[in-house]
């Protein structure tokens, strides 16, 4: 039975009638979550992703067929939102991705808290590089893939980065969103506001280590080629979520190439 069928009468008369209005369904969505009715919530969301002002995966079947190759979901976690994918991508895209980027690769870079720069710094501990949006044909695919699934738009998203990580690589625990009571968070937000979302690729296998671990969940996902893994880093208030804490585990045994993609709240040019 329909979780949202399933409510009080006057519940469901009051989901109808704001919507009606032209209520958010984020607003709406979060008094149902605060109620505990977190299926209806979710339901919602599926329903009507169109009037949805967040990256969002319809979770609500096993598989999604999108334009061009059907996905499948693995592992899905709503507070915060987390969704595991497998088979986003082709062995020959993961390949086709680190093919280009083996001989462009330079020392990973962070934000510095005081200023917005980007510096170098020992808790990250790979090789990326970073790419224009629809750089290459097997990129602009990809982003093109990556919208479809999320309901957002290419432009409201960063390049697509490449990164490798050798033995003990690895990025120790961090947010991807850029903290309001930061200084820094002022000059990178102009283009494009907060990074909303963040979307990983693995594009290889690894024999030991390289998971991304949530601390405060207490959970990780481990690497697969061609699997990625998508997560809300601020919540359907668009409110920074301190629960996306997490870490890339150092690498023990193999390579680990991944791909990151973040999203924005806004254009981000």
């Amino acid at each position: 039975m329909s979780a949202l069928r399933a409510l009080e009468k006057d519940w469901q008369e009051w989901v109808k009638e704001n919507i009606a209005r032209g209520v958010s369904v984020n607003k709406l969505a979060v008094t149902l979550f605060n109620k505990g009715w977190i299926d209806a919530a979710y339901e919602l969301i599926n329903d009507n992703s169109n009037n949805l002002k967040a990256p969002h995966i319809n979770t609500s079947h096993n598989y999604i067929q999108l334009s061009d190759k059907r996905v499948s979901i693995s592992f899905t976690c709503y507070s915060p939102f987390v969704v595991s994918i497998d088979d986003f991508l082709s062995f020959d895209e993961c390949q086709a991705l680190i093919s280009d980027a083996d001989s462009k690769l330079k020392a990973s870079r962070v934000v510095n808290p005081k200023d917005g720069s980007f510096i170098e710094h020992n808790a990250r501990t790979s090789t990326s590089t970073g790419y224009q949006r629809g750089q290459t044909a097997v990129i602009k695919t990809i982003e093109s893939r990556i919208s479809e699934l999320l309901h957002w738009p290419v432009d409201h998203g960063e390049g697509l980065q490449v990164l490798r990580y050798e033995d003990g690589g690895e990025y120790r625990p961090h947010f991807d969103f850029f903290d309001p009571a930061k200084k820094s968070s002022e000059v990178v937000t102009k283009k494009g506001g907060q990074r909303v979302g963040t979307f990983l690729m693995y594009l290889s296998d690894v024999g030991a280590g390289g998971a991304t671990r949530f601390p405060k969940l207490n959970f990780e996902v481990r690497p697969k080629k061609g699997s990625a893994l998508y997560f809300a880093n601020t919540d359907l208030n668009g409110d920074i979520n301190p629960l996306t804490l997490h870490a890339g585990m150092p690498v023990t045994e193999g390579v680990k190439y991944l791909s990151t993609k973040w999203l924005r709240e806004k254009p981000y040019v």
